[in-house]
C-alpha cells in the first residue's frame, strides 16, 4: 500500500535534516512517497527580522520572485532526495499559494491530497520563539489534530523507536499510525514505554472502546485486563509485520512529570524516534497540560510523530 507524506520545505538547514531522516528510515521503501511543498505569500513580507525568516517556511525574496524562489527550494530538495538514493517517481512537489497563515495552507493541502503525514523541520521550540516568532511548527502543534504530525528537531542518526504506551484510544491511535507506516518492517526496534505520572490524568479503556477499530473478537482477546498495555500494542505491531524481537517492553516507572521521563527514555535507549498519541483540542488534559505537547516543546534532537 502506498503512504504518503507531505514535506514543508523552506531552503533552510532544517528542511535538509528532515530530508535526511526521510532518506535514513525510508530509502528502501519503496512504499513511501514524498510530497515536497513550498508556500507562496500573495502578499508582502510582513516577517522583517532575520530571526524570523530563519523560522518561517516563507520566501523571504520579497514580492518579486517569490514562486521562482520557491521552486529553486523544491528542486534543491528534490535534487538532495535523489543524492540519498530515493527514486525519483517517489517524489513530488508542488508550489502552494498563501496568504499570511502557513501553517493552514499547509494543513488543508494535506487533507486535499489524503497525505498520510505532515513532516516538518524545526530550528528549536521554546517560549521566546513562540511568543515573537509564531513558527509555523508551534502553530501545527496547536492546530493540526487530524492528520498525524512529524517533527524533526535536529540530526537524528537512529532507527530506534520510543512508544508511550498507556491503554488509552489516543496511544493506540499511534500504534496503528506506526504499523501502517512501518509494516513489515524488520530493520528497526521498538521500545514499548509506560510512565506511572503523578499529576496525570489516569486514562481508563476497556476492550469496547475498540471494537469499531478492530472488531469485539479481537479486542476480547488481546485487550482485556491487563494485557491492554502492552499485549495489545505488541500484537497489533506483530500483525504488521514486525518481528516480536523487534519489540522491547521497557520496565514501568513512576515520574512526577511524564514527558521527562519519555524524552529521558529515548535518549537511554539510542531512539530517533518518538510516536505518540495525543488528546483532541477540547481534551482536559491534566495540572501541567497534554504530555505530548510537553514533550514536542521539550525535545531535541530528535523526530517526534504526533498522532491525533
Amino acid at each position: 500500500m502506498e503512504k504518503k507524506i507531505l514535506i514543508a520545505i523552506d531552503g533552510s538547514s532544517y528542511s535538509t535534516q528532515a530530508l535526511e531522516y526521510l532518506a535514513l528510515l525510508f530509502g528502501d521503501d519503496a512504499t513511501i512517497h514524498f510530497h515536497l511543498t513550498s508556500c507562496v505569500s500573495g502578499q508582502g513580507n510582513i516577517l522583517p527580522s532575520s530571526a524570523e525568516r530563519n523560522n518561517s517556511l516563507l520566501p523571504s525574496s520579497g514580492n518579486q520572485g517569490k514562486r521562482q524562489t520557491a521552486e529553486r527550494y523544491l528542486e534543491k530538495a528534490r535534487a538532495k532526495l535523489i543524492h540519498l538514493h530515493i527514486p525519483p517517481e517517489r517524489i513530488h512537489s508542488s508550489v502552494e499559494p498563501s496568504g499570511y497563515d502557513i501553517a493552514a495552507t499547509i494543513q488543508r493541502q494535506a487533507e486535499n491530497l489524503l497525505m498520510d503525514s505532515i513532516l516538518i523541520g524545526r530550528r528549536g521550540l521554546n517560549t521566546l520563539s513562540e511568543m515573537l516568532l509564531g513558527s509555523v511548527s508551534a502553530t501545527l502543534l496547536k492546530k493540526c489534530h487530524t492528520i498525524p504530525l512529524w517533527i524533526i528537531d535536529g540530526e537524528v542518526r537512529n532507527r530506534n523507536f520510543l512508544v508511550p504506551v498507556d491503554g488509552s484510544l489516543p496511544s493506540f491511535m499511534a500504534i496503528d499510525h506506526l504499523t501502517h507506516i512501518m509494516e513489515g518492517r524488520q530493520d528497526i526496534t521498538l521500545y514499548l514505554f509506560h510512565c506511572l505520572h503523578f499529576l496525570g490524568n489516569t486514562p481508563e479503556a476497556s476492550p469496547e472502546t475498540f471494537y469499531h477499530l478492530w472488531g469485539k473478537d479481537w479486542c476480547d482477546t488481546h485487550l482485556c485486563d491487563d494485557k491492554i498495555l502492552f499485549q495489545g500494542p505488541t500484537q497489533l505491531l506483530m500483525e504488521a509485520g514486525i518481528p516480536k524481537k523487534n519489540i522491547i517492553i521497557l520496565p514501568e516507572k513512576s515520574d512526577l512529570e511524564a514527558a521527562r521521563s519519555i524524552i529521558s527514555q529515548a535518549e537511554k535507549h539510542h531512539c530517533g524516534t518518538i510516536v505518540i498519541g495525543r488528546r483532541g483540542d477540547g481534551t482536559t488534559k491534566g495540572v501541567l497540560g497534554g504530555v505530548s505537547d510537553r514533550t514536542a516543546k521539550n525535545a531535541q534532537d530528535i523526530a517526534l510523530w504526533l498522532v491525533g
